[in-house]
């Protein structure tokens, strides 16, 4: 493309961001408005900024977290520290109100509720910590204070652990407030890309008492970053690592401090291209350092699941992989396909790669053809994809030097502590007082005492992983924990056979277990 005679750019078929890219392009003077009376290229640059932090900054909102309680002389009040002085207003709907436990939340809405709004945050906003148990009960309240000034009351509707994301609601019922004071953000469509110029808003230290948020610009200094330096050997192993530890996070020149989390990180089209989050400060990592969770693929999938109120689930290979440079591999003689790759060590019993063959030896270098140089990568990659999805993984079998592809259906990885999870919703309701789940989805219930023992144990089958009491499973004599392998001689291993299998829920129905014992379960009258 070329300047016309007076040295401007004729930009109207590009879109708005790559516009402002040209603009920064002029200011390094690598192309020059010739008349005097032509806008400056910082103007012009300067113009779109504001323009986008306009459109945008009305979708990302405070959260304030207040828990209450009675203290010895019965009377209820906050029980918070507050970094910031003592409070002018205990009522968290005043301007004058500073909350202790601060974030940030962006807005977003739904095709098939437009009248809904939702905020999504950071769980370590919504819990108070990013470890250990999500205490949320009656005397936690969230507030949410809108560009206008205005605050709702909101609903915590799930959060998960491992991707440190939280869902909350809304709560118009009873305020003058219109959906349309709650503009929602769009999801950008592209992945975000080293080099991208991006606007960060959020509020940080709880200046956002007055609703606007604060905005930096910056650009994507990396991707796949983890927030803090670990070995794959440590993470492999700790049940509260998170997905993110893997190497999902983009590194932005941004400084992110605490209060920062949740905030949105826009593209210059006002997209939202990320969710920025304090993970740096919280993990004692450089300050400087500012980290964002990208809205891809993997993470909309986490999204649309804590916007159905869902635990967040995430697929199972099988495996346990380590790091291997074929540059150490003896028996890989020829050139090979690239560095380094996932090598699996171990293989669980009944697992989605047993049965795709794969065999210990075997290096992954690609799923769905995103690279693999590593075990996190396969970790992440697998991990983000979800359970009950099909997955193609390429192989190389060192032995052999051959390189293969297999298709295989993924399961689902364990949860260790269920009270870290918020769910308000089930994905499939309980069926006769029982409700079940992948037979590896609690690692409580998966056989074996030693670490590493259920991968020669793990059985092809749903686990019970609830039964109500005075429920008529509970009467049948099921147990949580009990492997159901069969329903009326028909295998099941998924949450999603097993309801295929049992029909309308109201024929009888009998159950095979795999210790061997068979349940009787008779008709129910509709």
């Amino acid at each position: 493309m070329k300047p016309d005679r007076a040295g401007r750019i004729a930009s109207s078929g590009l879109p708005r961001g790559a516009r402002s890219l040209l603009s920064a392009i002029l200011l390094l003077g690598l192309l020059a408005p010739a008349r005097a009376d032509d806008p400056s290229p910082l103007k012009l640059f300067e113009k779109e900024l504001v323009d986008v932090i306009a459109r945008t900054e009305r979708s990302v909102v405070s959260i304030a977290r207040v828990s209450t309680k009675a203290d010895a002389g019965g009377e209820r009040n906050s029980d918070q520290l507050d970094p910031f002085g003592p409070r002018r207003d205990n009522d968290p709907t005043s301007p004058a109100y500073i909350p202790a436990d601060f974030g940030s939340g962006v807005i977003l809405a739904r095709e098939k509720d437009k009248s809904a709004r939702f905020v999504l945050t950071n769980r370590h906003v919504v819990v108070g910590t990013r470890r250990g148990e999500a205490k949320v009960d009656e005397r936690t309240r969230f507030f949410v204070r809108l560009a206008s000034q205005r605050v709702l009351e909101a609903r915590v509707i799930a959060a998960d652990p491992r991707s440190d994301l939280a869902m909350l609601r809304l709560d118009f019922d009873g305020t003058e407030v219109k959906p349309d004071e709650a503009p929602p953000l769009a999801l950008a469509e592209q992945e975000a890309k080293k080099g991208q110029m991006v606007i960060a808003l959020g509020n940080p230290y709880a200046i956002a008492r007055d609703g606007s948020a604060s905005a930096s610009l910056g650009i994507i200094s990396n991707i796949s970053r983890r927030p803090a330096p670990r070995t794959t050997e440590a993470f492999n192993k700790d049940e509260n690592a998170t997905i993110h530890e893997y190497g999902t996070l983009l590194h932005v020149d941004t400084r992110l401090s605490l209060g920062t989390s949740g905030g949105a990180l826009v593209d210059l089209d006002g997209k939202l291209i990320g969710l920025t989050t304090s993970l740096a400060a919280l993990e004692g990592y450089e300050k400087s350092v500012g980290f964002a969770i990208p809205m891809d693929a993997g993470m909309r999938r986490i999204i649309e699941s804590l916007l159905d109120g869902y635990e967040v689930e995430y697929g199972f290979l099988g495996v346990a992989p380590h790091d291997a440079r074929f540059v150490d591999l003896a028996n890989v003689r020829g050139q090979a396909p690239q560095p380094s790759a996932a090598m699996v060590r171990w293989i669980a019993r009944n697992s989605p790669a047993q049965a795709a063959n794969i065999h210990p030896g075997d290096c992954i270098l690609r799923v769905n053809d995103r690279p693999v140089f590593s075990s996190a990568d396969l970790m992440r990659e697998v991990g983000l994809l979800g359970p009950d999805t099909i997955a193609t993984l390429t192989l190389l079998r060192p032995v052999t030097e051959e390189v293969s592809t297999v298709r295989l259906r993924l399961g689902k990885w364990p949860v260790y502590d269920d009270s870290q999870i918020i769910a308000t919703a089930r994905r499939y309701p309980p069926w006769r007082g029982l409700s079940v789940d992948y037979p590896t989805g609690r690692r409580r219930f998966m056989p074996g005492d030693q670490p590493g023992a259920w991968f020669t144990q793990s059985v092809a089958a749903v686990v019970i992983s609830e039964v109500e009491p005075q429920g008529e499973a509970a009467r049948a004599g099921l147990q949580a924990g009990q492997f159901i392998t069969h329903v009326d001689g028909e295998a099941v291993t998924t949450p999603a056979e097993f309801h295929r299998r049992i029909g309308s829920g109201t024929s009888p129905v009998t159950l095979a277990l795999s210790n061997g014992r068979r349940i009787e379960l008779a008709a129910k009258a509709p």
